[in-house]
């Protein structure tokens, strides 16, 4: 069999899958291929507060998703204490999510193909797409198949992408509260363990720059974090790996992720925030930028709008990873928040300021002053790495 349409998009989540339905609706015919979606991805699952804003139809998911409104955060075993949310952050599976955009998209025109792409090549000013189901036939071709893209691999070999390895397990949800999420710090390391509320589990995972912890050290910490005691037989909860595809230093041009017949989305691009690692909303207004460029200046157009809407962002993302993880502050932040009022307001203040993307620093000031000095908060000294109930 041969399909052919005017936009191929390899990778259905919600950054292809919105990007179909954007350029669907305006009369293009869109093919996706993706042979998993919807699948449950190795992720956090969190949709801050101005995901809303920025994409007010994620309105419609907001019942299937977990409302968290405070964060523990920790500084490896020995120091805990809790932020309160001024808006709730969102915890909805990437299952929930990935149908919900899907049908979006299919709802307007757009088709999908449950094939995996196994080879892609230009022809003749066409893409041909290789699939088990036969040729598929593009102009353009749309890759939004996550961190480790074959199709960047094939239309923009020269992109670098920082690639962040990252390790989750899904255990049941007994025993923790459902509307705190966790964040915790480790000493020299540019990531971070995560522990996400769901209504029948949790997301609990780890994050870490590639070269640093090996899969076996991740499970590790996350066993610690959970409890469990080296030497004992591991749960049965189940477990995944997966890579971000982050922003990093030198991407600021942003030329890379787009040519005269290809653009590159979300991950598949390092568009996610190379200091949180989020990257379901920035994969999903990338979509955003992309037909936005479509329908008015061309794909030459979305570099553009791309370093517009994400570059400062990602400047003070790459400048606090360096303050707060590279050198160290960062623990020293938590381990003296969890004693001192004013340095939890500050932690208080960013957390905010990132759940709602506002990283300007007269607001973060406005915010940290406003807010109460609230002295010392559950602070926890001892080895005891079990997370209090």
């Amino acid at each position: 069999m041969r399909h052919r349409a005017d936009l191929a998009i390899v990778g259905a989540g919600p950054a292809g899958a919105r990007a179909a339905e954007l350029v669907a609706s305006s009369g293009a015919s869109v093919l996706l291929l993706d042979p998993k979606v919807p699948w449950e991805k190795p992720c956090g699952g969190g949709l801050t507060a101005a995901a809303f804003r920025m994409i007010p139809e994620l309105e419609e998911v907001k019942a299937l998703a977990q409302p968290v409104t405070s964060v523990r955060v920790e500084a490896g075993s020995h120091v805990r204490f809790t932020v309160g949310l001024d808006q709730p952050l969102w915890v909805i599976p990437r299952a929930a999510l990935g149908e919900w955009q899907l049908a979006r998209a299919l709802r307007v025109g757009a088709k999908h193909l449950p094939v995996r792409v196994t080879a892609a090549r230009r022809v003749h000013g066409d893409w041909h797409l290789q699939t088990a189901v036969g040729d598929v036939t593009a102009p353009v071709l749309v890759g939004a198949d996550g961190a480790a893209s074959m199709m960047r691999s094939v239309a923009a070999p020269q992109l670098e992408v920082g690639l962040a390895p990252t390790r989750v397990t899904y255990p049941p949800s007994e025993g923790v509260e459902h509307d705190t999420a966790v964040l915790r710090f480790y000493p020299g390391v540019a990531g971070y363990l995560w522990d996400f509320p769901r209504p029948d589990h949790r997301s609990c995972g780890i994050m870490a720059p590639r070269d640093t912890w090996r899969r076996s050290r991740m499970d590790e910490e996350i066993d610690g974090y959970r409890g469990l005691r080296p030497g004992l037989r591991r749960d049965e909860s189940e477990r995944a790996g997966a890579v971000i595809g982050t922003a990093e230093a030198g991407h600021g041009d942003y030329a890379g992720i787009a040519g005269r017949d290809f653009a590159l989305l979300g991950d598949a691009a390092g568009l996610a925030d190379p200091f949180t690692g989020e990257g379901m909303l920035n994969a999903m207004r990338s979509a955003g930028l992309f037909a936005k460029a479509w329908m008015e200046s061309g794909l030459s157009g979305f570099p553009r709008l791309a370093r517009e809407s994400f570059e400062r962002e990602f400047r003070i993302a790459r400048a606090l990873r360096r303050w707060l993880f590279e050198n160290g502050l960062g623990l020293k932040l938590v381990e003296d928040a969890a004693t001192s009022g004013v340095w939890h307001g500050l932690v208080a203040a960013m957390l905010n300021g990132m759940n709602e993307h506002d990283g300007r620093i007269s607001h973060l000031v406005r915010r940290w002053s406003r807010r109460p000095r609230p002295g010392v908060r559950v602070a926890a000294v001892g080895s005891d790495p079990r997370p209090p109930s």
